[in-house]
């Protein structure tokens, strides 16, 4: 059975991503873990005995209500697959133990929701997402905070064809077949690599991809613009592509996203990223 991990710091981003999270999980047929971030507290409580009033330390989790609101979606809406719902304390964990954890556990994807402002203050357990999503073997979803959750019917993996990764294409094919969405390839070409002609192009798109990949819904585009801002939006505004995918850094997503995931996405990235690990 799949899973997905949902990143939890108790943040309005963390609910935002967990509902798109759970319509996913359903067309999927994944299960839901809820990591949750929050650093544990204690209470007092007393226990009364004949004659004196003992007190004792207990640890206490401190619970969020997205689980509730999750099973209760869950349970409200009508889809033929209810995925399980559980929860997951990650307070004591850091980048590798976390990383660990997600491998051992076979786990399908991540899925974590991004502010589109910088955070007034720094959280209890500053996670560093993509330290984890060097070290994890499945793909990290990015879901803005800023993107109105629907239905994803066009997703783009943004890549020189040359180097196009098969159990990639593959992995979009499965979530995408239930989810009725077209697959493009996007093909740029990396830094230093000549063009290619458009009947080159289509015949490894068709003898490379296609035959290794059995999708009746799978686009490729041959793109020659070298301005990879304009790329993108063209991808997002012009193709109105829902779902943009990279490898993590591989041949454009620097030129993208930046060299590293922080707290934010560029301004120009109002869509979902789904990043790949290298």
């Amino acid at each position: 059975m799949k899973t997905i991990l949902i990143i939890n710091d108790n943040s309005p981003e963390a609910k935002h991503a967990a509902e798109f999270a759970l319509t996913v999980a359903q067309k999927m047929q994944a299960n839901i873990m809820l990591a949750n971030t929050f650093v544990k507290t204690q209470k007092t409580v007393e226990l009364v005995t004949v004659g004196s009033a003992d007190k004792i330390m207990i640890e206490s989790y401190q619970t969020s209500k997205l689980s509730e609101l999750l099973k209760a979606l869950n349970n409200k809406e009508i889809a033929d697959f209810k995925p399980e719902i559980e929860e997951l304390d990650i307070s004591n964990m850091d980048e590798s133990k976390l990383s660990e954890m997600i491998n051992l556990n076979h786990t399908w994807m991540i899925i974590k929701g991004m502010s589109d402002t910088l955070p007034a203050t720094v959280s209890d357990h500053n996670l560093n997402i993509h330290t984890v999503l060097n070290k994890v073997l499945c793909p990290l979803f990015l879901i803005p905070a800023s993107w109105q959750i629907k239905d994803i019917e066009r997703m783009v993996y943004i890549a020189d064809l040359r180097y196009c990764r098969i159990e990639i294409v593959r992995y979009l094919a499965e979530l995408a077949r239930p989810l009725n969405a077209d697959l493009s390839i996007a093909h740029t070409s990396a830094k230093g690599l000549p063009d290619m002609a458009e009947k080159y192009a289509l015949a490894v798109f068709s003898d490379e991809i296609c035959n290794n990949v059995k999708y009746e819904r799978l686009l490729f585009n041959n793109i020659k613009e070298k301005d990879l801002s304009k790329t993108v939006d063209v991808l997002i505004n012009g193709m109105h592509n829902d779902v943009l995918v990279m490898v993590n850094h591989r041949f454009h997503f620097e030129e993208i996203l930046g060299r590293y995931i922080t707290d934010t996405l560029p301004v120009h990235l109002s869509v979902p990223l789904l990043i790949f690990p290298y």
